[in-house]
This record gives structure tokens, C-alpha cells and sequence, in this order.
């Protein structure tokens, strides 16, 4: 998948069943209804700065590798 440097929004990434299942595996606090509404217009990298914990880089790492794999 191409990422658009990071810029590809939300909205993009869930047409892919494979997308939208690493973003439940990853930020599965944004994939409840109501916020999904509102993050579908965010772009990936505002997502990504959300990330947070002591293994929140490898997991944005992973995460970013897993969708280009798309």
C-alpha cells in the first residue's frame, strides 16, 4: 500500500480488510463507531503520534511495514 508519506488518511487504509484489521490489532481504541467517524478523515501520521507506551516506536514501526506490505 502506498502510505503517501504518511498522509494517507484513515478512510483509505479501511477499504482494505488487512488494513483495517492492523489498525484494530494496533489502535483498537479508535475503531469504536463513534470515533471512527471523526479519525476516518485524520491522516495516518496524526494517528501515529498517538502511540504511546515504552514499546510505542516498535510497534508504529511494525505497523507502518505491515501496510506497505498491502
Amino acid at each position: 500500500m502506498d502510505l503517501k508519506n504518511n498522509r494517507i488518511t484513515i478512510e483509505e487504509i479501511l477499504v482494505f480488510p488487512r488494513g483495517r484489521a492492523l489498525l484494530n490489532r494496533n489502535f483498537p481504541e479508535m475503531m469504536n463507531p463513534f470515533l471512527l467517524v471523526i479519525a476516518q478523515k485524520m491522516i495516518l501520521a496524526n494517528i501515529l503520534k498517538l502511540a504511546q507506551g515504552p514499546n510505542a516506536q516498535d510497534q508504529v514501526d511494525k505497523l507502518l511495514s505491515d501496510l506497505r506490505a498491502i
